[in-house]
């Protein structure tokens, strides 16, 4: 399997790709073309170009979570491809704010992408296999602690704004016969708690990797403050215990918290700018 990130909040400095703010990867399994989240704007197409990652040969998107650094480049997906379909829980289509004292701001998807491409969506309730061997999980285990981050986060609905509890987000697992990856997105439910519920989903396969983001900056839209060493001791442990054998983590980790994982994990952990390519 391979996994390109197509776009992610750094950069090598060398490097003519354009980053941002959000995270998009591109994977490649089996003939299958996948991808997972797609950025905050529609960056991560150029990116692909320069790549050599064919946009147009794209079978299906996984949409983690409804924050725009993750589906932000749906609207410009839909347009440059017409056949995949793109997976989401429902609602990853409804309202999502950022709120930090006087600062309130909207970062939920487009809602153009609902309205002119909803035969494109394909909402997942439960447990589901998209496609041979990946899954999509939707019910989230609640173990361990949760980011400090997600106190500033918030759904709308007609009766004003409440704290999020990210029933938005879901885990993708890809599955071969030496392992399962899990797809974590933003881990608003924890990390932890992603891989005790990939656990106790596939009891019997060993943990190849987990990818993607563990929302350990408290404040990613300000890009300030990382959480306590509590939250890095937790997932720290949890790796550990359950023999993960390789963790590839970026965006809304942040760069402090990752040098932190890795002083206790050590080379068990890469970071994953964009531009960068992994072999699981």
């Amino acid at each position: 399997m391979k996994i390109i990130t197509l776009v992610e909040n750094t950069k090598n400095h060398s490097s003519n790709l354009i980053n941002e703010h959000g995270l998009c990867l591109y994977i490649e399994k089996d003939n299958k073309r996948i991808l997972f989240d797609t950025g905050r704007t529609g960056n991560f197409i150029s990116n692909a170009k320069k790549l050599a990652v064919d946009i147009e040969d794209i079978d299906a998107v996984v949409i983690s979570h409804g924050h725009s650094d993750h589906g932000g480049g749906l609207l410009s997906f839909l347009k440059a491809n017409n056949k995949a379909k793109v997976y989401m829980k429902r609602k990853a289509s409804e309202n999502h704010y950022f709120n930090f004292m006087l600062l309130s701001k909207n970062v939920s998807i487009d809602k153009k992408v609902f309205d002119e491409y909803s035969n494109r969506i394909n909402y997942i309730y439960d447990f589901t296999e998209i496609m041979n061997d990946i899954y999509i999980i939707t019910d989230i285990e609640n173990h361990y602690l949760v980011p400090k981050g997600n106190k500033y986060l918030y759904c709308k609905e007609e009766t004003g704004l409440f704290r999020d509890r990210f029933e938005h987000e879901l885990i993708m697992i890809i599955k071969e016969q030496d392992g399962i990856s899990i797809f974590t997105g933003c881990s608003h439910n924890g990390t932890a708690n992603m891989i005790q519920t990939a656990r106790n989903t596939f009891p019997s396969s060993s943990i190849k990797a987990i990818i993607g983001g563990f929302h350990l900056i408290k404040i990613p839209i300000l890009k300030c403050l990382t959480s306590p060493q509590e939250e890095i001791d937790v997932i720290s442990k949890k790796i550990i215990e359950e023999k993960v054998a390789k963790v590839y983590t970026g965006h809304c980790t942040g760069e402090k918290a990752y040098n932190k994982l890795r002083s206790i994990l050590g080379d068990k952990i890469e970071y994953i700018k964009t531009g960068s390519e992994i072999n699981i």
